[in-house]
């Protein structure tokens, strides 16, 4: 019985080879380096403006954004009458997974921007709001609605998560030396770096259940 060939595709937002591959070249990221070599990289052409949610959903779907209608950060509330953080809702045509989904192959979707509300596809979806902080260390940290699918796997991954605030100061010296001389109260980029740390430490864990 032949094997099923699998594809993992992988976003890795603002990366650039420029930075990325003379860092291969000296070994200082072999993980990657084994990608490369393994797989397909180059150069991608880009769209403007360059909004991380208009390029991810161009890449998911293979439109522009005049069709698949994901054009940046923010969408109308159709609840307030406001604006609210980008959802997949406002998306108008189907993704790479969706369209999968009706040939009964299967997808895990981990992290995609913007994938929230998690989608009922075959296989899992955690979407990019899984990992986020919404509250204080200490304090309860539900998932949000829709986070997952299956639902079954929420209880699951919502250990996963590391809130921003249990990250070692030793952790946070590898990417700042000085950090202990920050003024914090002055200061908040050390901070935004955590939860940025927090959020990434997440949603790889994130992928290990499913």
């Amino acid at each position: 019985m032949e094997k099923k060939r699998r594809v993992l595709l992988i976003g890795w937002d603002a990366a650039d080879w420029k930075v990325i591959s003379p860092l291969v070249d000296m070994g200082l990221m072999p993980h990657v380096g084994r990608l490369v070599e393994n797989g397909v990289m180059g150069n991608l052409a880009t769209l403007q403006p360059p909004l991380s949610p208009m390029l991810w959903t161009s890449i998911a779907t293979g439109k522009r954004p005049l069709k698949h209608g994901i054009h940046g950060f923010s969408e109308p509330d159709p609840h307030s009458g406001g604006v609210r953080p980008i959802t997949n809702l406002s998306r108008k045509t189907k993704a790479v997974w969706n369209i999968l989904n009706q040939t009964g192959h299967t997808s895990l979707v981990v992290g995609w921007w913007p994938s929230s509300p998690a989608e009922p596809i075959r296989g899992a979806m955690v979407s990019n709001h899984f990992q986020q902080a919404v509250a204080p260390l200490g304090k309860p940290w539900p998932l949000r609605a829709g986070t997952v699918h299956p639902p079954e796997f929420a209880e699951a991954l919502a250990h996963q998560r590391l809130h921003p605030h249990e990250l070692d100061g030793d952790l946070l010296r590898h990417f700042v030396p000085k950090a202990p001389e920050i003024d914090q109260e002055k200061d908040k980029r050390l901070g935004t770096l955590a939860k940025l740390i927090a959020e990434c430490t997440g949603i790889h864990w994130g992928e290990t259940p499913v």
